[in-house]
């Protein structure tokens, strides 16, 4: 990890290493890395399946707001998800789910992004708080401050952070937070002609939900509660919605990882660290 031409002695490692023990209190924590917003009062985006017609406007809203670039795509005999998934450049998908329904087959499409948990996993496990967790409901990160660990990507239950190989950093959906500030809805809840797509505060999101008449919702108590609920008449696992623990997943923190494997799983954690802290500090010199 060190660049070329670079000696480490052991000075620099007592260095390194002393920097990456500082950051392990507050990783033993539940999240709390928690930043005031404009709006303040918790926000949430409604999908109901059961409007979704296809169409993607969604996607196309995401990639020119976010000024994206296009990706590749295939074409395929039986299958119109494409992008096949999430991605750096792709914030958002309609997933294609061919579901049966009473001896036949009907599709059903399925908006796919990044869930934005009331308490993130990817933000507990973060060693250089690179992400964070809005009050709002956003869940940002600053790709300044990632160092490439990827912790976040393996401690998302449903993978939905993307490590970009050209920026050495993660991408992943923000909810539009610059356009919420402005008293505006995320780019693809307004171009939604069906109104697959909902915005507002999370409690009438998910009073919504539970009027809505659908039998299935998802999001309300899955990992602890999340921004972006669901609704279905679809069971869930039919649609690509995988089952998940109630429990919040950032109470699985540093401090249990060190009673179940020792010092070992956190040198994983502060040499990355140390490294990222060095590098700055020589920026800087």
């Amino acid at each position: 990890m060190m660049e070329v031409g670079e000696k480490l002695t052991r000075r620099s490692f007592l260095k390194a290493t002393s920097l990456g023990f500082l950051l392990i209190p507050p990783l033993k924590k539940k999240v709390e890395r928690v930043s005031p917003s404009v709006q303040g009062k918790p926000k949430a985006i409604l999908v109901d399946v059961r409007r979704c017609v296809g169409c993607k406007a969604c996607q196309v809203a995401c990639k020119s707001w976010n000024n994206l670039p296009a990706e590749e795509t295939e074409i395929m005999e039986t299958e119109y998800t494409n992008p096949t998934s999430l991605s750096a450049t792709t914030w958002n998908y309609i997933r294609f789910e061919e579901v049966e329904n009473g001896g036949s087959v009907k599709w059903t499409m399925v908006s796919m992004r990044c869930m934005h948990c009331l308490e993130p996993t990817c933000v507990s496990v973060c060693p250089t708080m690179a992400l964070w967790k809005r009050e709002d409901g956003p869940v940002l990160y600053n790709v300044e401050r990632c160092i490439g660990c990827r912790y976040c990507v393996n401690a998302c239950p449903w993978g939905v952070p993307s490590f970009d190989d050209e920026a050495k950093a993660i991408r992943k959906c923000t909810m539009c937070f610059d356009r919420i500030d402005v008293g505006l809805k995320p780019a693809c809840v307004t171009v939604c002609q069906t109104e697959a797509l909902q915005f507002g505060d999370r409690d009438e999101i998910l009073e919504k939900a539970r009027n809505s008449g659908a039998p299935y919702i998802y999001g309300e108590k899955e990992a602890g509660g999340t921004s972006v609920i669901y609704v279905s008449d679809v069971p869930l696992k039919e649609i690509g919605l995988p089952k998940v623990d109630y429990r919040t997943p950032s109470a699985f923190n540093l401090e249990l990882l060190k009673q179940f494997f020792g010092i070992g799983i956190v040198s994983l954690i502060i040499v990355p660290v140390a490294y990222y802290l060095l590098k700055r500090g020589r920026k800087t010199e």
